[in-house]
């Protein structure tokens, strides 16, 4: 059963949601508790998604179930990595973890991308994160591994990549 489709600006809002929503769920007692309430579905952040969903260079798709409960948004690749492609985003509501969604949608992205090399970056210490990407078949390479700022806060970030 495929339920993955491509999103559009009715998306904004959901997919907003499950960023905010799983981003306060995954990355609790990871990044400071002040980041993480800041991080809201506002206005700002709906047409930041509109936006992203426009622009042809990148891919937005989503995994419905009667509601729209994961995504995954990806493109060329943004960084000096020999890598053509990069998914900048894959989130999957917390109560739909671990139902198969996030392996249909990246499997939906390699055929998107007729099966070339990609790559993403995880926040440091995401234990889920890392087991999942490494059954997926992603290896992580140290070497392209980065330290971010996120306002006044210090992130570590460490990829993985897909061939």
């Amino acid at each position: 059963m495929n339920n993955i489709r491509k999103a559009n600006a009715d998306d904004a809002l959901v997919i907003s949601e499950i960023s905010v929503n799983t981003w306060k769920k995954a990355y609790e007692g990871l990044l400071p508790p002040k980041l993480l309430a800041n991080r809201n579905v506002d206005e700002k952040r709906i047409n930041s998604w509109k936006e992203n969903i426009a622009n042809s260079d990148y891919t937005v798709l989503v995994y419905e179930d009667k509601k729209v409960c994961g995504y995954l948004w990806g493109g060329k690749k943004r960084d000096k990595i020999d890598v053509p492609y990069e998914i900048y985003a894959i989130y999957v509501s917390p109560e739909y973890q671990r139902s198969g969604i996030g392996q249909a949608l990246m499997a939906e992205y390699k055929k998107m991308i007729n099966n070339k090399p990609f790559y993403l970056y995880m926040l440091k210490g995401n234990v889920s994160a890392s087991a999942f990407y490494q059954k997926m078949g992603g290896k992580e390479n140290t070497h392209y591994n980065r330290k971010l700022s996120v306002g006044e806060y210090s992130i570590e970030e460490e990829i993985y990549i897909f061939e």
